[in-house]
């Protein structure tokens, strides 16, 4: 277990290559194996994350600490923005179903499809302590400047309905579109504050969670 410890992406075959030469016997790999289970370790397949160098690590870890400490007030002044896609028909996702030899064409355990997919349909939407912004729907692919729109017709009323029209703090995360010179400039000239995030930055959005609701419920 001490090899594996030292490096988990060491297979059972390897394991027992090394054990062969270090002890000059015969090792089965399944044996290795049910050795390695009955340690609670499994093999899984490896979660993939982006790579993180050292100087963004310390911006990570700065950014992090800033916020950890903020007030109600704060909180209650800024501003959360994104959007995500929702398949219109069917879903990205595995979906299984219970069934017994020969049910294959079952109505009951098919899952109906569309050519291409079916399209979807792309939400943005902000919120703030005090409640909700407007919701914008967009048909097709959003880019840089159909984002700046969407933010010149919506974001100062939505500050308004809110109560924080003069005071606002403006959240983002860091999609490409986000980050484009048009649209910072924009930002610039119209909001109060822009709350600045490194580059991979921990995503502090709470729409974040009403995505993942309205995902598992598609």
């Amino acid at each position: 277990m001490h090899k594996i410890k030292k490096n988990p992406r060491l297979s059972a075959v390897k394991l027992t290559t090394e054990l062969g030469k270090r002890l000059a016997i015969k090792v089965n790999p399944e044996t290795v194996r049910r050795v390695i289970r009955s340690c609670r370790c499994s093999s899984r397949v490896v979660r993939r994350k982006f790579f993180v160098n050292e100087r963004t690590s310390k911006l990570r870890l700065d950014f992090a600490n800033s916020m950890v400490d903020k007030d109600i007030p704060f909180w209650e002044s800024v501003i959360f923005v994104d959007e995500s896609e929702f398949k219109i028909f069917g879903s990205d996702g595995r979906i299984t179903v219970w069934r017994k030899p020969n049910e294959e064409l079952n109505p009951k355990t098919l899952l109906p499809t569309v050519n291409h997919g079916g399209g979807g349909i792309i939400f943005w939407v902000c919120f703030a302590f005090s409640g909700i912004g407007n919701l914008v729907f967009i048909e097709k692919n959003m880019g840089q400047y159909k984002y700046v729109n969407i933010l010149k017709r919506n974001l100062n009323i939505s500050a308004q309905k809110l109560g924080i029209q003069n005071t606002f703090k403006f959240y983002q995360d860091n999609d490409h579109k986000h980050s484009a010179l048009n649209v910072r400039l924009w930002l610039l000239r119209n909001c109060p504050k822009v709350i600045k995030t490194p580059p991979y930055s921990p995503d502090l959005n709470p729409i974040e969670n009403v995505w993942h609701e309205l995902e598992k419920k598609q």
